[in-house]
């Protein structure tokens, strides 16, 4: 069974100025009140809650993988859903573990200020950011390198695939890029990180007021090119950032945007990357009035 999850995107483009501050105290707020299942592994062990760096942690683990496989040969995997919840805690309750700023809707408009749109590869770039946006998605999801996934035992690619990216009029009938009545645009994630099973989970956006920053505009633009390269003969992958056979957008590249953006409006490049956007997505919704679920449901966060 897959999940559907539906947003409203009308007015999301004006308000899509939280700060940085709603983000790192909200959502840590709410994860140390809500979810705690690291002090409680914590607090059964005897252990401190705080203490060593997520890094050292996991190098401690590892280390006690080895040492069950040195001595007894036994297999440890600590990458099993259980030791990853557990982490996933310890990282996000751990003080020094880099925090990020989000990308707000100036940062957005100064990067696409930056692009030729003219360009089809800059077009692509463009049209990916803003899904990237809007539908939260980690940089595993939409660009390159793409990675391998073997954390479940079946080898997984999570970048989003072209064809999972259906664009629909208000009669919800599938239409294509070309169609001005396109309403909505859905991406189905065949799976994700805190997808486990690769259930799949299927998110929908409605058009957008903002003319720049319109889910439904920016899935037109990525499948427009696509189709052109496709009908000029270049051989590309399945995602909807391929390039070429073999590549997408490299998240470097994203990155590199975002802080030259960032640098432009005279703030630290080191608190921006792509995780920015992001959470960048997730302060407008906060800042819209969406709820802690919704919020967790559309960016397919675990917890």
């Amino acid at each position: 069974m897959r999940f559907r999850r539906h947003s409203t995107t009308a007015n999301r483009g004006k308000d899509l100025t939280a700060q940085g501050g709603h983000s790192r105290k909200g959502t840590l707020g709410r994860y140390s009140k809500n979810f705690k299942f690291w002090d409680f592994f914590c607090n059964d062990f005897g252990f401190p809650v705080t203490g060593n760096k997520f890094q050292t942690f996991g190098g401690k683990m590892a280390a006690v993988a080895f040492a069950h496989k040195a001595a007894r040969n036994a297999k440890l995997d600590y990458r099993d859903p259980e030791f990853e919840l557990i982490a996933q805690g310890y990282k996000r309750a751990n003080s020094h573990v880099d925090q990020k700023q989000p990308v707000t809707t100036p940062m957005l408009l100064e990067m696409r200020r930056q692009l030729s749109l003219t360009n089809e590869r800059d077009g692509l770039l463009w049209g990916s950011i803003v899904l990237a946006y809007f539908f939260l998605d980690r940089s595993s999801e939409l660009w390159g390198p793409v990675s391998l996934d073997r954390s479940t035992g079946t080898t997984r690619t999570h970048c989003v695939k072209a064809h999972n990216v259906i664009l629909r009029n208000e009669s919800g009938n599938q239409v294509d890029a070309s169609a001005p009545e396109a309403h909505s645009v859905e991406i189905l994630f065949e799976s994700h990180k805190g997808d486990r099973i690769a259930q799949g989970t299927t998110v929908r956006h409605c058009r957008s007021e903002h003319t720049a920053l319109c889910p439904v505009v920016a899935a037109q633009q990525c499948l427009r090119i696509r189709a052109k390269w496709i009908a000029e003969k270049v051989a590309l992958g399945p995602y909807l950032t391929s390039v070429s056979r073999t590549s997408t957008i490299k998240k470097n590249v994203v990155a590199k945007l975002i802080k030259d953006a960032a640098r432009r409006m005279a703030l630290s490049p080191n608190d921006f990357s792509c995780h920015s956007l992001r959470i960048g997505g997730a302060c407008a919704l906060l800042a819209a009035g969406k709820s802690d679920l919704v919020i967790r449901l559309m960016g397919r966060w675990s917890s």
